[in-house]
C-alpha cells in the first residue's frame, strides 16, 4: 500500500545509509512489495479455508484445505499489525518535518481521495460481483440484483467499507496522533506523555490495551467486523499497533534494536504464530460464538495472538533493514504500484473465485487459490501500467510515477525528543501514513 511509501535513497546502491537518515531504509520498499502480495493470497484463499472467517461475506464457497487454512489465518494474524506499524513508524518521521496541521492535510489528501475513489467505484462493483455470487450459489433470488434488499444476517455482512476499512483508520489515527503532539507542547499534558511515552512503560499499556480488547471481542482477528463507520474495538486494537510504530520512531528512529534482534524475532514470532493459528482455529470450532466460550481459551488466544503479531512484525521490520541494502526495479515497481493492487484486488477475486468455481470444480484448494492469486495481481499490474501508472488519473489518486521530484540530502539532528521530535530541513514529500 502507498501508506508505507519511502524516498528513494540518495547514495550509491554499493554505498551504506547514513545512519542518520531514516529515510534510506531501503528495505521498507520490499516490505511493502511484500506484504502487498500477502493481502493479495489473504483474500485469495478465503473460500478454500477449513475454517471460514465468521461474519465475512464472499461470492462463492469451495471445497476446504488445511493448508490453505493455515496460510489464511497465518496472514490475517500479522499482516494489518505490519502495515500499521510501518504506517505509525513512518508518521513520526513526518512529524520532524510538518506541523501537526500540515500532517492531517497531507494525509487526508493521500488517504481519503483513494477512499473516495474506492467507495464511489470499487465498492458498487463488489456489491454486484457479490450479489451475482450469492444469486447463482442460490443463497438470494436473482430480485436481489434489482433491489440490493438482503435478510439478515446478509444485510450485516455485506454493507461497510470491505477491505477499504484501512485507509480511514489510518486517516483518523493520523488526527488523533496531531492532536496528541499538539497537546503534548502544553504542560502539564507534556509531563504526562513524557512519563507514557517511556519505552517500557508505553509497551506494558500497549500490550495490555490489545490483549484486552482482543480477549473481549475476539472477531477483531477471528473474524469480520463490516461496517461503514470504525468499529470501537478494531478501531483500539488496529491503533495499538500503529501507537507502537510511533513508539519505536521514537525510541529506535534508526532501527538498531530490531535490525540487530530481528533472527531471534522472527524465530520466536514463526512459533507464536503457529500456536496461536493452531489455538484460535480450534476456538472457531469449539467455543468462539457458542453460548458458553471457554474465557480462558479466549484469553490465552489473544495473548498468542497480539504476541505473534508483535514479534513478527517487528522481525520483519528489522529483517528488512537487515538484509535489504538494493532493492531490484521489479520490486520497486511492485512497491509503486501495491496501493493501486490494494484497491482493485477485491472485486477481481471475487470474480475470478465465482469463474474457477464454475470451469474447474475438480481442481484442488491449492490450485485454485494459487490461480486467483496469480490472476488478481496480474490484472491488477496490467491495469495499474496502463490507466493510472503515468496518466492524470494516477496523478489524481496520487499513484502516478509522472514527475516525482528528485530526494534531496537530509541532515538530521542529534537532539532527541520523546512525543515531538524537532523539525529537520525539509526532503521530497513521502506517500507514508
Amino acid at each position: 500500500m502507498r501508506v508505507i511509501r519511502l524516498d528513494q535513497p540518495t547514495h550509491p546502491p554499493s554505498q551504506s545509509p547514513p545512519s542518520t537518515q531514516p529515510d534510506a531504509i531501503v528495505g521498507f520498499d520490499a516490505l511493502r512489495a511484500m506484504a502487498a502480495l500477502a493481502v493479495v493470497a489473504l483474500h485469495a484463499g478465503v473460500p478454500y479455508a477449513r475454517h471460514p472467517m465468521p461474519g465475512l461475506l464472499w461470492p462463492v464457497w469451495d471445497t476446504s484445505s488445511r493448508i490453505v487454512d493455515g496460510v489464511f489465518w497465518s496472514i490475517e494474524v500479522i499482516i494489518m499489525p505490519l502495515f500499521l506499524m510501518m504506517a505509525g513508524f513512518l508518521l513520526c518521521h513526518s512529524s520532524r518535518r510538518h506541523s501537526p496541521g500540515r500532517l492531517i492535510q497531507s494525509r487526508a489528501k493521500r488517504l481519503l481521495i483513494p477512499l473516495a475513489f474506492g467507495v464511489v467505484v470499487i465498492l458498487p462493483i463488489s456489491l454486484y460481483i457479490w450479489t451475482a455470487g450469492l444469486v447463482v450459489e442460490g443463497v438470494v433470488p436473482a430480485i436481489k440484483l434489482k433491489s440490493l434488499k438482503f435478510p439478515t444476517p446478509i444485510s450485516e455482512q455485506i454493507w461497510g467499507l470491505s477491505h477499504l476499512w484501512f485507509l480511514l483508520y489510518v486517516f483518523l489515527y493520523v488526527v488523533v496522533a496531531a492532536g496528541l503532539i499538539r497537546a503534548a507542547s502544553r504542560t502539564p499534558f507534556a509531563r504526562i506523555t513524557q512519563a507514557v511515552s517511556r519505552p517500557k512503560v508505553l509497551m506494558a499499556i500497549l500490550v495490555c490495551v490489545a490483549v484486552t480488547t482482543l480477549a473481549a471481542a475476539p472477531q477483531v482477528v477471528w473474524g469480520f467486523q463490516h461496517a461503514f463507520l470504525p468499529v470501537p474495538s478494531k478501531w483500539i486494537y488496529s491503533g495499538v499497533f500503529f501507537a507502537a510504530g510511533y513508539g519505536l520512531a521514537m525510541h529506535d528512529r534508526e532501527l538498531h534494536w530490531v535490525t540487530k534482534s530481528s533472527p531471534r524475532l522472527l524465530a520466536i514470532g514463526v512459533v507464536l504464530l503457529s500456536t496461536s493459528v493452531l489455538l484460535g482455529t480450534w476456538s472457531l470450532e469449539h467455543s468462539l460464538g457458542t453460548s458458553t466460550p471457554n474465557h480462558a481459551a479466549t484469553f490465552l488466544m489473544a495473548l498468542l495472538t497480539v504476541a505473534a503479531a508483535s514479534t513478527v512484525t517487528l522481525g520483519a521490520i528489522g529483517a528488512s533493514t537487515r538484509y535489504i541494502t538494493h532493492v531490484p526495479r521489479p520490486i520497486r515497481y511492485l512497491a509503486s504500484a501495491s496501493f493501486w493492487i490494494y484497491l482493485v484486488h477485491h472485486p477481481l477475486l471475487g470474480l475470478i473465485h465465482c469463474d474457477i468455481k464454475w470451469l474447474w470444480p475438480v481442481a484442488s484448494p491449492l490450485v485454485k487459490m494459487s490461480v486467483s492469486f496469480l490472476a488478481a495481481t496480474s490484472l491488477s499490474l496490467l491495469m495499474y501500467e496502463s490507466f493510472v501508472r503515468r496518466t492524470r488519473f494516477g496523478q489524481w489518486l496520487g499513484l502516478s510515477d509522472r514527475e516525482r521530484p528528485k530526494p534531496a540530502t537530509v541532515k538530521t539532528d542529534q537532539e532527541t525528543t520523546l512525543l515531538i521530535p524537532r523539525p529537520v530541513p525539509e526532503t521530497e514529500t513521502r506517500r507514508a501514513a
